[in-house]
């Protein structure tokens, strides 16, 4: 069965990470579905492929790591909130890596930046720049600064988000 079939049949019951172990069987299965994940299909296909990537690289991140680079990029330039909340909460997952990292580093920003972002994209995206802080301390201002600018009336997931960002990066 290919992945867009898969998904065809599973979407409406989709709980948990219990149906991973089909693409964890082989390289082919589970390329061919980092490749839906981070493709220009439409709904529902890449929100939920990359919903299954994110559960995989939960307990499986060395799965992962052919396709790293493809979901950082996925991330540069995917518009889908759906896929960037996904992709991100996997790139929080596994190790960071020099590719692109620069301009990961300033889309990271973008999205903590820009409100009209779902919170779950806000959330993870300081998740992942709270390590990416701890590599490079002197970042810490530029976020701190955009943190201040935030709302007092936002979101709770958005506060713990913040809270975990400066409680991890407190030392520096």
């Amino acid at each position: 069965m290919d992945i867009i079939s898969f998904i065809d049949v599973q979407r409406k019951k989709m709980g948990g990470s219990k149906n991973v172990d089909l693409f964890l069987s082989s390289t082919e299965k589970l390329a061919q579905l980092v490749d839906t994940a981070c493709s220009d299909l439409p709904y529902p296909y890449p929100a939920y492929a990359s919903w299954m990537v994110s559960h995989i690289s939960k307990e499986y991140p060395d799965r992962l790591v052919d396709f790293h680079k493809q979901i950082i990029d996925t991330v540069l330039n995917s518009s889908n909130q759906s896929v960037l909340r996904n992709c991100t909460q996997t790139l929080n997952n596994l190790p960071l890596i020099d590719y692109k990292e620069g301009v990961l580093l300033d889309r990271l920003i973008e999205f903590i930046k820009d409100d009209t972002n779902k919170v779950a994209l806000f959330v993870y995206s300081i998740y992942l720049l709270a390590k990416f802080t701890l590599k490079y301390p002197e970042i810490k201002q530029e976020i701190q600064a955009i943190i201040e600018l935030k709302p007092k009336n936002m979101q709770a997931a958005m506060r713990v988000g913040i809270r975990n960002y400066l409680s991890k990066t407190a030392h520096i």
